[in-house]
């Protein structure tokens, strides 16, 4: 496993402004029996053959400490799916359980070596007659899973995990994990590209094109090269299948970067470099995925998200108590006490384009803590608000500090949440919603009733 050193820097403070929004408590509730949703539903998705995945992630926190003192905190993260699966989804359900076995096993061994690591320098420091905690803090492991694709013909997510063993600085590992959904197996890049040869050439001139050479190489283009060919040999190159194409992605020292740079994301899409891909007998892209899909981010890290020479990215990060959104270069600032923010890109198949972001609301003096659903357009010359609403995709209670589990977004006509506080619909368990028109979520079940 190859392993490198990142931080996510601040966002830049240029082009910004700040905006305090209100609290918007209306739900919408959507009648699926009219005959426009039908129509809507009808004409959504190009390919009518893919269906997408009602997956959750689960993740487990452990805190292991010696008498007065915290030795070491864990977290990591399985996938699977929300009930049972289809007939026809069980290879791949059963990859996803089996996927999710092996990193448990993984787990348990990095969580012992870890805490003996930190049991072994805490005696050390003891011996030494220092009274303070383990060196900089308690050691640590956090695993996450970031989900970029769930339908019937691929499933593909990345493993976002860190580490601290002492001294300053936190380790990053990146793993991109990709499935066939059809029959469970686990993808390799020769079953995408038509060979790594015209994969390697297209990256290169992805990679130009997006300026790396002036970033991490002193514009040194021959490293960029040599860098791609090396990685390609040894099979170190990061990626996941996307609906609409491959992304590769790079921590800063990959590419002969600093600590303080930040990660590299790029993606080659179906549509931008169509002679690398494999097709169908019908000539159509093997792995092409439904024009409607949702995108888990990872935080820090600029997404290019779609083809041609506009640049559109995004970027989502928590900067002290406010959100910050840089879309195409325009920035905005959203204030709000965020202990945790849980961002999703998500594109309708009409090509409308929003973002959806879970954060956690700290407790306050007379309040609880408790999760809201921000949502914001991505349509205009600039990020906007639209709203906040008393939902989250957090599955599980927010009372049970050992484990959480996530509704993973993955269709914008259909995706699960809970309701919370001051919605109509609870106590109930969970709401099925889709993107309305304006982007709003609008609820379509209710604990299985029709809203």
């Amino acid at each position: 496993m190859k392993k490198a050193k990142f931080l996510a820097a601040a966002l830049a403070a240029a082009c910004a402004f700040t905006f305090a929004p209100a609290f918007d408590t209306g739900i919408a509730v959507v009648d699926t029996a009219r005959p426009a949703f039908a129509r809507a539903s009808a004409a959504a998705e190009c390919n009518a053959s893919l269906h997408a995945l009602p997956l959750t992630t689960r993740t487990y926190y452990n805190s292991d400490w010696d008498g007065d003192f915290e030795m070491f905190r864990s977290q990591w993260t399985d996938i699977g799916f929300y009930g049972n699966a289809k007939a026809t989804d069980r290879n791949i359900a059963k990859a996803l359980a089996d996927y999710s076995r092996s990193r448990s096993n993984v787990f348990g061994d990095t969580r012992k070596h870890l805490l003996s690591q930190a049991k072994t320098d805490w005696r050390e420091r003891k011996d030494k007659g220092m009274s303070a905690a383990p060196f900089y803090g308690p050691y640590w492991f956090a695993g996450e899973i970031r989900v970029h694709r769930a339908d019937s013909a691929a499933v593909s997510f990345l493993e976002d995990s860190s580490l601290h063993e002492g001294g300053f600085h936190s380790r990053s590992v990146i793993i991109g994990r990709n499935f066939d959904g059809r029959t469970g197996k686990e993808l390799q890049l020769s079953d995408v590209f038509i060979n790594k040869y015209v994969l390697a050439e297209a990256l290169k001139t992805q990679m130009k094109a997006d300026c790396i050479p002036e970033r991490f190489m002193e514009n040194d283009e021959k490293a960029l090269e040599e860098n791609v060919d090396r990685m390609m040999k040894d099979g170190s190159l990061i990626w996941t299948l996307g609906p609409g194409g491959v992304s590769f992605y790079f921590t800063p020292y990959m590419l002969g970067g600093t600590y303080a740079d930040d990660a590299y994301f790029t993606t080659l899409f179906f549509t931008e470099y169509p002679d690398i891909f494999k097709k169908d007998a019908g000539g159509n892209f093997a792995w092409r995925g439904p024009q409607g899909y949702c995108l888990d981010l990872q935080p820090y890290t600029a997404v290019r998200l779609s083809a041609g020479p506009r640049k559109e990215t995004l970027k989502v990060a928590r900067e002290n108590n406010r959100i910050v959104i840089e879309y195409n270069g325009k920035e905005y600032r959203n204030e709000l006490k965020a202990a945790e923010i849980y961002p999703t890109f998500v594109r309708c198949a009409d090509g409308r384009k929003y973002l959806y972001v879970d954060y956690e609301e700290p407790a306050g003096k007379y309040s609880a803590a408790t999760y809201r659903l921000y949502v914001y357009d991505l349509n205009g010359a600039s990020p906007a608000f639209i709203g906040a609403y008393p939902m989250t995709r957090l599955a599980s209670s927010r009372k049970d500090t050992a484990v959480r589990q996530w509704y993973v977004m993955s269709d914008p006509n259909g995706f699960y949440v809970t309701p919370v506080l001051d919605n109509e619909f609870v106590p109930a368990k969970w709401l099925r919603c889709r993107v309305g028109k304006d982007g709003r979520p609008e609820v379509m079940d209710a604990e299985g009733a029709k809203g």
